[in-house]
């Protein structure tokens, strides 16, 4: 069972990827992680790959797909959860393309859909905790609300992220808008795209997806 999310910024993917992961067990790549674990290894091609990400040039699509097939061969789950994974239609292709020379394809793409209100009032009320990495919002009941500035769990001060503002906000959904819009219509045409109403709270989310998941279990 390989799974991609496709999610605007602040629409849950993250919460949905560790939930998916606890219950199917599933392999969940983030090509960040691979690409930040790479480029602190001292050999040639991770010190070339950390003057790449330093310079912030964009690094390719093949070296992307080099290193996640070298740990698709060096793990044994292969039941694959990609988190921010593919990007751009070129990408989708070259990962279809590597999964079909091992037998394989994509089963679900899941699209968290949220309005763009919602997703604004999300970011620009987000607030995390400074010990423990909890996550509240000063402006969506729904979302663990929090009107003070501290944790309910330790006690300690919550901050803002520097780039949880609108200015920031309306540049990430600009490029998601930009680069997602083809991939929807590109697994919509493969009849592999499920749209989840992403405005609720995240139990009824995470449901949907799993009701969809079980009902075709045995297409797959």
């Amino acid at each position: 069972m390989n799974i991609i999310l496709l999610a605007p910024p602040a629409a849950g993917k993250g919460t949905q990827a560790e939930l998916l992961d606890k219950k199917y067990h599933l392999n969940h790549i983030s090509t960040g992680d691979l690409l930040r674990s790479a480029a602190s290894r001292e050999d040639d091609f991770g010190k070339k790959l950390k003057e790449i990400m330093a310079s912030g040039a964009l690094v390719s699509d093949e070296i992307v797909l080099e290193l996640l097939e070298k740990h698709l061969e060096q793990s044994t789950n292969h039941n694959l959860l990609f988190d921010g994974f593919p990007r751009t239609i070129h990408q989708a292709e070259l990962l279809d393309e590597m999964l079909e020379k091992k037998n394989d394809k994509i089963n679900y793409v899941f699209l968290l859909d949220v309005e763009e209100d919602i997703l604004k009032k999300r970011i620009t009320g987000r607030r995390i905790c400074k010990n423990c990495n909890s996550v509240y919002n000063v402006n969506i009941e729904a979302l663990n609300p929090k009107q003070e500035n501290t944790c309910d769990k330790c006690g300690e001060m919550l901050y803002q992220r520097g780039d949880d503002n609108e200015e920031a906000f309306k540049i990430r959904y600009q490029e998601y808008i930009e680069k997602t819009s083809p991939l929807i219509n590109y697994y919509q045409d493969k009849q592999k795209l499920y749209r989840i109403d992403s405005n609720q709270q995240k139990e009824i989310i995470f449901d949907s997806i799993c009701k969809i998941i079980e009902n075709n279990k045995q297409l797959f």
